[in-house]
């Protein structure tokens, strides 16, 4: 499998790079930030299986990057990717050929399986509800689409747990921080909960993307 990433959000570009070499070592992944870069890319090298388009990053003013993209190369399979998953979004991003809509708040694993049923399918992918009859909307509740209510979670962690969740954002192993840490690797496994509990996320992709998503940095220990 060979991947285009365009998108300017630094940590998550370098944690789902980190995560597809552990789970899928044999998949290229090429990293850029904008549009531009990701048409000089292509202007290069079209043989990319799937292109990934994050919806927010520079130069793409809403989905017109997406038809941009599409119109100069048609035969490309494009995956959109998102942190908010909204159903008229989504269904206009398949309108103007987008293959999938890929809300960011997937869990790493639940995106890699969604990027090979799509290759291999060749079906759209979009996210639904458990039993199939909706386009499911964005993982997280309202209450979570904003910075400050980022920063109120974020202050609930304790040193420790900020360090380690600086670590998760970086796509580091639990043996790799428990190594930086000097700590054993089940003490943690132990932060790891208490920061997924404490920002109510399901694992620890998703607590990275709120690192992400809230400018979170060693400045903040």
């Amino acid at each position: 499998m060979k991947i285009l990433l365009a998108d300017d959000h630094i940590l998550f570009k370098d944690a789902l790079n980190q995560f597809i070499k552990a789970l899928r070592p044999t998949w290229k992944l090429t990293l850029c930030s904008d549009l531009d870069q990701a048409y000089k890319f292509l202007e290069n090298d079209n043989s990319y299986d799937l292109i990934l388009l994050d919806l927010r990053m520079p130069g793409m003013n809403g989905l017109d990057g997406l038809k941009q993209i599409k119109s100069t190369f048609s035969d490309l399979v494009i995956g959109i990717l998102s942190g908010v998953a909204e159903e008229q979004q989504i269904k206009k991003a398949i309108n103007l050929g987008a293959q999938a809509y890929f809300p960011k708040t997937l869990s790493g694993k639940s995106l890699i399986n969604a990027i090979e049923t799509l290759m291999r399918t060749g079906q759209p992918y979009i996210p639904l509800s458990p039993d199939g009859t909706k386009i499911m909307p964005s993982y997280y509740d309202d209450k979570y689409n904003n910075d400050h209510h980022y920063h109120k979670a974020l202050l609930k962690l304790t040193k420790r747990e900020k360090e380690v969740l600086l670590f998760l954002a970086q796509g580091f192993s639990n043996q790799n921080i428990a190594d930086n840490m000097a700590i054993q690797v089940a003490t943690v496994k132990l932060h790891v909960s208490g920061v997924c509990k404490k920002l109510k996320v399901d694992n620890r992709t998703q607590a990275a993307i709120i690192a992400h998503k809230s400018s979170f940095s060693r400045n903040q220990l």
